[in-house]
């Protein structure tokens, strides 16, 4: 996905003129050898205890009895296909609803939300399949009369949708015949309990004096062009063809320079390197990139806990040993951008050419188009 590119700043977070926000001294004394080699040591060991953290606090997380209702409530909507996916943008634009959460009406009665009176559903296509027997029912005709019945309405949501699963794709065992049209509702058509959730909180404030630019000179001298632009759900997109990294405008300096942390990292841990299968991998990609920024934003005074944390815990499914197994590929990725910004505060040279987007990671878009988003 190719971004236009836009007039770019620097956000105001603060007046040092430090550029990583730890500490006022302009320029680093010289070590010893053997200074740095145990200055190195505790580095190495700080970031092994910083990621450690991220999984001790992702399993008290999803110890949580909250944790395990959202899941629960998850469970119960539907990953669309492509196709009734913009089906349901469609038909919300033309009525002005921004779709979030998607159901149908015996689904949101399942999770003790009522439909609105007066609502029209959303038009999508639910598959009509039909169980084979071992031989057809010949006629004599070489034909089969058997007649595709229409999938039961599920607990799951629309008629015929596996739990989970595709509304395009027919349960296992069972034969596609054609497909026909079910009605859905989002959220905001709906009354009632809410639902159990968990997320990611948007950082706050100030982010540490000039790491912004900082990090934005390290995405440079990767060939990425760096802009402040919508990003549409996402906090930041990462486009390894058109070598583009974008982040929201529109949040605070502290969420933008964690979420522009996060998209070096998915450029430093290999994510956007040929033949990566993102798509494939994304889970473990985006809790590697996140782990990473939350260890480079901690190094710089920044605590973005309550948004890694759940962030983490729901790109992993809740599985701290994904966390850990990690461990590796974070610790190397966060030390290579530390030790960036170590010398980029020692030379005291100004990063980039001044002109950096201020503070945005990876998605798969139609077409094959492999393009990395942040939530």
């Amino acid at each position: 996905m190719t971004s236009t590119s836009t007039t770019i700043s620097s956000p105001a977070s603060g007046t040092s003129s430090n550029r990583t926000g730890r500490g006022s001294r302009s320029r680093r004394p010289q070590l010893s050898p053997a200074q740095r080699e145990a200055a190195d040591a505790a580095r190495a060991a700080k970031i092994a205890a910083l990621h450690e953290r991220i999984g001790e606090q992702v399993e008290q997380l999803t110890a949580d009895p909250q944790w395990r209702a959202m899941l629960d409530a998850a469970a119960k909507f539907h990953t669309y296909s492509l196709n009734n996916q913009l089906l349901i943008e469609l038909q919300a634009a033309g009525r002005g609803i921004n779709p979030t959460r998607v159901a149908g009406f015996t689904t949101w009665k399942a999770l003790g939300r009522s439909v609105l009176k007066g609502s029209t559903g959303l038009a999508v296509l639910a598959p009509c399949t039909y169980t084979p027997k071992d031989t057809p029912a010949d006629t004599g005709t070489g034909q089969d009369t058997r007649r595709a019945a229409p999938a039961a309405t599920t607990a799951a949501g629309i008629a015929g949708e596996p739990a989970g699963g595709d509304a395009d794709q027919s349960a296992r065992g069972r034969v596609l015949r054609g497909f026909r049209v079910a009605h859905v509702f989002d959220i905001s058509q709906t009354d009632g309990d809410p639902l159990p959730d968990v997320r990611p909180e948007l950082l706050t404030g100030d982010a540490p004096a000039a790491l912004w630019d900082a990090l934005a000179a390290q995405v440079a001298t990767h060939g990425y062009t760096l802009t402040r632009e919508h990003c549409g759900q996402a906090n930041g997109l990462t486009d390894p063809a058109a070598r583009t990294v974008r982040v929201r405008p529109d949040i605070a300096d502290a969420q933008a320079v964690k979420t522009l942390a996060h998209e070096l990292a998915h450029i430093e841990c290999g994510h956007t390197a040929d033949g990566y299968d993102y798509r494939g991998c994304r889970g473990r990609a985006e809790a590697e990139a996140e782990s990473v920024a939350y260890i480079v934003t901690a190094w710089a005074g920044l605590d973005a806990g309550a948004y890694t944390v759940p962030y983490v815990a729901a790109w992993s499914a809740g599985d701290t040993d994904v966390v850990r197994a990690a461990a590796a590929t974070v610790t190397a990725a966060a030390r290579r951008i530390l030790d960036h910004l170590d010398r980029a505060e020692a030379t005291e040279t100004p990063p980039g050419d001044g002109h950096s987007a201020s503070p945005a990671g990876p998605v798969a878009q139609p077409g094959g188009a492999r393009v990395l988003a942040t939530g």
